[in-house]
């Protein structure tokens, strides 16, 4: 909830009244007089305008209210490695605290096996990546697939759920973890729209965020994250090999589509790896990473097979078929528990799928109506 007390010190503190804060933040004093009277709080878009005017950091904006659970852990994967904006961390703590409404839907979920004190600690990582390969009884140099990941994902106990948030396209998530403290359960959204070449890394990355149990967030959350997807599907050794391999070739590039296809991972993953080993050498890297091999990389993305190709046979499913090839690809309960959760509330309710799936609202509408068909 909102710090009212910490806002009204700021503002004794800097003589500022409440004409004047609703000036710096650009709202009505009627929106400001709500916010000390705690009847509202201020949209994500107004939270920097509000800190900046009382020199104080967003996160101290609130506190804890004690009478509500704890607040949702997020973390999302974006394409180019980006922050979420506040307004993206807000919406996936929406989508958080709309998932903690169907757990009386669900059945049994039990708590997993996690590591213990994580740290951005490169050995660690490696460590961990090499017990999850000795556990799918992998070598350094075989392949993880996106079925050993997802299989990997359902041991450890995460709800999986698949959406459609559509093709894979710059600044649009493809992933998401939440991490839900007061029951200790963890759920990963998923985009199937998204790339297949980028599908492994996408669900290596979340299955990193859940080994921690998001204890690790922001900045270092992620970075953990990033190390543990590459270490996972492409260790030092094998990019070793690459590197070796890519210096020995005639033809470099046709060398790095098939380690990209026979590991399941992006081009760019192979090059940036060989690099990486590269560098580790102090040897010079490959030369690989042009302007020209990322025009090229793009330019494939718009012909690439996506995930929902691969595991529904199909490149964009209709809501009806992806909750059924949902629940047989994945077995997820996550679609029937919100079909109960609909007919407990009286009807189909677009608004609630839209926020707990974060969806847009037409494509909610067509799921809802879908679910609405589900039995039990």
């Amino acid at each position: 909830m909102l710090n009212v007390e910490l806002i009204k010190s700021a503002m004794t503190r800097l003589g500022l009244t409440g004409t004047a804060l609703a000036e710096a933040c650009d709202v009505s004093k009627e929106a400001v007089s709500n916010w000390l009277n705690g009847e509202s709080i201020p949209r994500p878009s107004k939270l920097t305008s509000l800190a900046t005017a009382l020199s104080v950091a967003v996160g101290d904006l609130f506190v804890a209210d004690p009478s509500e659970p704890p607040t949702p852990v997020i973390a999302f994967r974006t394409r180019m490695n980006r922050a979420p904006s506040l307004e993206a961390q807000e919406a996936g703590e929406e989508v958080g605290r709309h998932l903690r409404q169907l757990l009386p839907f669900m059945g049994s979920l039990f708590a997993p096996r996690h590591i213990v004190d994580p740290k951005v600690d490169e050995g660690l990582i490696e460590e961990a990546a090499k017990a999850i390969r000795a556990q799918l009884n992998l070598g350094p140099t075989e392949a993880v697939t996106h079925g050993h990941l997802l299989q990997l994902l359902k041991s450890f106990g995460a709800v999986l759920v698949p959406v459609y948030w559509g093709g894979d396209k710059v600044g649009h998530e493809n992933a998401m973890s939440v991490y839900l403290p007061d029951s200790k359960s963890s759920w990963v959204l998923f985009n199937v729209g998204c790339r297949l070449d980028d599908f492994s890394y996408w669900l290596a990355h979340e299955f990193g965020h859940c080994l921690t149990l998001h204890t690790l967030t922001g900045d270092a959350g992620e970075k953990f994250a990033e190390l543990f997807a590459q270490t996972l599907l492409f260790p030092k050794e094998l990019a070793k090999k690459a590197l070796a391999d890519i210096r020995a070739s005639k033809n470099p590039m046709k060398l790095v589509y098939w380690y990209a296809g026979t590991y399941g991972v992006s081009v760019v993953a192979v090059v940036k790896a060989a690099d990486r080993a590269a560098r580790e050498a102090k040897e010079p890297v490959t030369g690989l990473e042009t302007p020209g091999f990322f025009a090229q990389w793009k330019l494939d993305g718009k012909t690439a097979r996506t995930a929902s190709d691969e595991l529904f046979g199909m490149a964009k499913p209709t809501a009806k078929e992806l909750v059924v090839k949902g629940e047989q690809v994945f077995g997820t309960p996550v679609f029937r528990a919100l079909a109960r959760w609909q007919r407990s509330e009286g009807g189909r309710s677009p608004s609630f799928v839209s926020a707990a799936l974060n969806l847009k609202l037409g494509d909610a509408m067509e799921l809802s109506r879908a679910l609405e068909e589900l039995q039990d």
